[in-house]
C-alpha cells in the first residue's frame, strides 16, 4: 500500500502533551485545513535567483519515550517578513523575521515514519520565497505508515478504498497492540471528514463520535481526513493479502548466526549493514547461475541460544532482546531481505518461544526456524550433551499458530525451517501435518564432506514432510565447502542455502 501523503496542517496545539481537541476544535481544524489546502495547493511562485531568505533545520534531543522528534529551525531573511513553517506530520505556524536577524524556532516537532519526506516547508508570500529544508539528524520511526500526533492531524489517504474499521484495526506493527472497543473502535482515536460538496457538514468514525455525526465508513483514495488521537501512536495500516511464497520464483541465500559471535556463524562477523552487503554478493553469484529464478538474500538470526547451565526460568535459554531483534528487522527491511528468527528450544516449549516473537512474525518478510538439536528436555540432560529432538506434535502446534497469523494479518505464507542432520531430530515425521499458509522447509544442517552432506540432503530435505529444501554450508567445517556452481548443478536444487 502506498504510504500516506502529507497534507497541509493547521491549528497546532502548543506544548509537549497537548489535549485532545473538543468537537468544535475538530470542526474548526478541518475547515481551516481545507481552506489552507485550497489556498496553497494551487501553487506559489518559484524562488528568485538569489533567495531573500535562508533556512536550516535539525533534529533536537527527544525526551525518553517520546516518539516525535523535536526540531530546531533557523531562518534569516534580507528584509522583514512573515514566514510560514510546516513540519512533517505537524502543523503550520506563522512567525515574524526581522531583517538580517536569525530567528530560532524550537517549539515545532516532526511526526515521521520511515520513507516519509524528512523536510520542513518554509516560505513567505510577501517575499515570494518558498523552500523545502532537509532536516539533519532526524529520527524517523521504522515500523509505521503514519505517526499520529496528540490532537488533530490532517491527512490525505493515499491507499485503496478500505473500511475504516479495517484500516484502524488496532495494530501498529513492531510497537504496540492498541485495544479495541466492542464496536471495533480504538479508545482515544477518531476520524473525521466533510461530506462531499459540503465540507462544513462533518461525519465521523471512532471513539467519542456523537450518534448524529456517525456515518463515515470508508477511507477513499485522495480524500482528506482529520485523525484525532489522545496520544502519539505509530500506526501501520493492513496490507492487501498475498498468497505468494518467497520460494515461488526465487531461491533464498542466508547468513546464519548470532551478532558479535563469529564462531556461531557468518552473521556474527559484522554489523547488519555490512553483513547485508556480503550476503547480497553471494546472492548475486547464485543469481548468475539459476536462469530466470531470482535470489533473495536473508539474515538467519539465532534469537534464543541454548545454555550449558540452567537459567532462572529453567529453560536453558538466553533470549535476545526485542531491541536487538528490531535492529535486524529494520536492516532486512532497508536492504529488501528476508529474516529468519531461529530458536534453539532448550528445555522450553516451541510454541511458547514462538509466541514471544509474535510482533516480529507479523512482518511479511519475517519467518521462523526451529533447531531440534538443542531440545533436550525429553532426554533429561542439558543442551549440548546429546542431540535433541522435536515431536510432530510440536511442529504442528507451531504451524497452526503461524497459519493463524497469516490469516489474521493477511500475510504471505510463512516459512518454517527445521534443522536436521540425524534421524531422531524430528520424531514421527509422517505425522507432521501439511498446514495451509505454512511451508515446512527441512534444512540439512550437518557439516563435513560433500558426499555425506548430499546423502543426508536427499534423505531429510527432499522427503516428506519437507515442502521446500534447504542446505547449510559451513565456511570452516565443510571439507571442502561446496561452491555455488556445485549447488546449482544438483538434480534437486535447494530452495534455500544457509551459510554458517
Amino acid at each position: 500500500m502506498p504510504p500516506l501523503r502529507r497534507l497541509d496542517r493547521l491549528a497546532r496545539s502548543r506544548g509537549q502533551n497537548p489535549p485532545t481537541p473538543s468537537l468544535p476544535a475538530v470542526i474548526a481544524a478541518l475547515l481551516a485545513g481545507l481552506a489552507l489546502f485550497m489556498l496553497t495547493a494551487g501553487g506559489g511562485s518559484a524562488a528568485a535567483a538569489v533567495a531573500p531568505c535562508q533556512a536550516a533545520a535539525a533534529a533536537g534531543s527527544a525526551a525518553f519515550g517520546t516518539l516525535s522528534t523535536p526540531l530546531e529551525i533557523e531562518i534569516i531573511c534580507d528584509a522583514p517578513a512573515e514566514v510560514e513553517v510546516r513540519t512533517p506530520g505537524g502543523d503550520g505556524s506563522a512567525h515574524f523575521v526581522e531583517a538580517r536577524l536569525p530567528l530560532l524556532i524550537r517549539d515545532e516537532r516532526a511526526y515521521l515514519c520511515r520513507g516519509q519526506d524528512a523536510s520542513v516547508e518554509v516560505g513567505s508570500q510577501s517575499l515570494g520565497w518558498f523552500q523545502s529544508v532537509p532536516i539533519s539528524g532526524v529520527r524517523a520511526l521504522p515500523q509505521c505508515d503514519v505517526l499520529l500526533k496528540p490532537g488533530a492531524m490532517h491527512l490525505r489517504w493515499g491507499g485503496p478504498r478500505v473500511l475504516l474499521r479495517d484500516a484502524f484495526a488496532g495494530g501498529a506493527l513492531g510497537w504496540s497492540e492498541w485495544e479495541r472497543g466492542p464496536d471495533g473502535t480504538v479508545p482515544g482515536l477518531s476520524v473525521w471528514a466533510g461530506a462531499e460538496g459540503e465540507p462544513w457538514h462533518l461525519f465521523g468514525w471512532g471513539d467519542g463520535v456523537p450518534p448524529l455525526m456517525r456515518g463515515l465508513t470508508y477511507l477513499s483514495p485522495g480524500a482528506e481526513y482529520l485523525v484525532v488521537s489522545d496520544t502519539e501512536r505509530p500506526w501501520t495500516f493492513p496490507r492487501p493479502p498475498s498468497d505468494a511464497s518467497p520460494f515461488d520464483d526465487a531461491q533464498v541465500v542466508a547468513y546464519y548466526g548470532y551478532p558479535g559471535v563469529p564462531v556461531m556463524g557468518a552473521l556474527g562477523k559484522a554489523p547488519p549493514a555490512e553483513t547485508a552487503r556480503e550476503v547480497a554478493d553471494w546472492a548475486a553469484h547464485y543469481d548468475r547461475l539459476n536462469g530466470p529464478r531470482r535470489v533473495i538474500p536473508a539474515f538467519h538470526l539465532i534469537t534464543a541460544v541454548a545454555q550449558a547451565h540452567p537459567t532462572l526460568d529453567g529453560t536453558y535459554l538466553r533470549r535476545m532482546s526485542d531491541a536487538q531483534i528490531e535492529t535486524y528487522v529494520e536492516a532486512a527491511r532497508e536492504h529488501n531481505m528476508l529474516l529468519f528468527l531461529d530458536v534453539q528450544i532448550g528445555w522450553s516449549d516451541p510454541l511458547t518461544e514462538v509466541k514471544l516473537l509474535d510482533r516480529f512474525l507479523r512482518e511479511p518478510f519475517v519467518h521462523l526456524a526451529l533447531d531440534p538439536e538443542f531440545a533436550t528436555l525429553g532426554r533429561g540432560v542439558r543442551p549440548g550433551l546429546v542431540i535433541g529432538s522435536l515431536e510432530a506434535e510440536h511442529l504442528n502446534e507451531v504451524q497452526h499458530y503461524l497459519a493463524g497469523l497469516v490469516e489474521e494479518a493477511g500475510l504471505p505464507p510463512k516459512v518454517l525451517v527445521v534443522h536436521q542432520f540425524v534421524d531422531w531430530m524430528i520424531l514421527d515425521r509422517d505425522a507432521v501435518e501439511d498446514v495451509s499458509g505454512v511451508e515446512v522447509t527441512i534444512d540439512m544442517d550437518g557439516f563435513g564432506g560433500v558426499a555425506l552432506k548430499l546423502l543426508h540432503y536427499e534423505l531429510y530435505s527432499l522427503t516428506a514432510p519437507a515442502e521446500r529444501s534447504a542446505i547449510k554450508l559451513f565456511f570452516r567445517q565443510d571439507e571442502p565447502i561446496m561452491t555455488p556452481e556445485q549447488v546449482q548443478a544438483l538434480e534437486h536444487v535447494p530452495d534455500m542455502i544457509i551459510y554458517h
